[in-house]
């Protein structure tokens, strides 16, 4: 492995309700465990990076401005618990793009920027197109939900109660890649 991707909302912090967005630092709250599989991954040396869709841009809920200030407290509270992010990679479109996951741009322009493998990275998300656009990049997937007691199914490599237990099983040596 030469990078994990993580998606942001409902992987590192609590999704808004269907048809609102985290539009401000005072409505972004870390998910259980969030911190601590960052801390994990920071610890692995391998870059970390988020791809995020941030439609709420495009419907004029936000500013890249607003989006750029949650980013930056973000990654300072993540700093702190020792933790890192590497780069943020995010969509402003509602659709119409090659950057909206599951399509894969965000993912190629971090493979040219950072010099990766994209089939040699993992995707950590918690919905379908993250794990589309996963399986579009040849990459290993890990979708995090709060039911994790289910199996893999055809579109997981492994499913993840939180990002501490993502962080687990990715770096394990024996999850046999």
């Amino acid at each position: 492995m030469n990078a994990v991707f993580l998606d942001r909302d409902g992987v590192i912090n609590r999704k808004a309700p269907d048809g609102e967005y985290v539009t401000r630092w005072s409505e972004f709250q870390f998910l259980p465990g969030a911190l601590d599989g960052l801390r994990l991954l920071a610890e692995s040396n391998l870059p970390v990076i988020v791809a995020t869709n941030q439609r709420g841009i495009a419907l004029g809920a936000m500013t890249e401005q607003d989006l750029a200030d949650i980013h930056h407290r973000m990654s300072e509270r993540i700093s702190a618990a020792g933790g890192r992010i590497d780069a943020i990679y995010h969509c402003p479109h509602d659709g119409g793009c090659e950057c909206r996951k599951p399509l894969p741009g965000l993912f190629l322009r971090a493979a040219r920027e950072h010099g990766l493998v994209l089939g040699e990275a993992a995707v950590v998300g918690d919905r379908l197109s993250d794990m589309e656009a996963a399986a579009a990049i040849g990459a290993t997937r890990v979708l995090v939900s709060p039911e994790a007691e289910a199996p893999p199914g055809p579109e997981a490599d492994y499913v993840a109660s939180d990002l501490a237990a993502a962080a687990r099983w990715l770096l394990s040596p024996d999850r046999g890649s």
